[in-house]
């Protein structure tokens, strides 16, 4: 995993635990100094790809953390 790609999912973590609801790609972008929403869009996208996270396609704040355990254990 990148650097990016775990800082953006550390930040999405830490912020659904202090406020409860997942953050928008705008504040990702701004709390991790980036310019481009676009940029925070491939990254989440990616960490989905990856089994990361889950994201509603077209809902805002739809970013949700999967639980890779489970999963893990149905692979086995």
């Amino acid at each position: 995993m990148t650097e990016s790609r775990l800082k953006v999912l550390e930040f999405i973590r830490a912020y659904i635990r202090l406020h409860g609801i997942s953050p928008s790609y705008e504040v990702i972008a701004k709390s991790l100094g980036k310019n481009s929403k676009s940029n925070i869009h491939r990254i989440i996208h990616r960490l989905k790809d990856d089994g990361f996270i889950e994201v509603k396609p077209y809902k805002f704040r739809s970013v949700k953390l999967a639980d890779k355990s489970a999963r893990d254990i149905a692979k086995l």
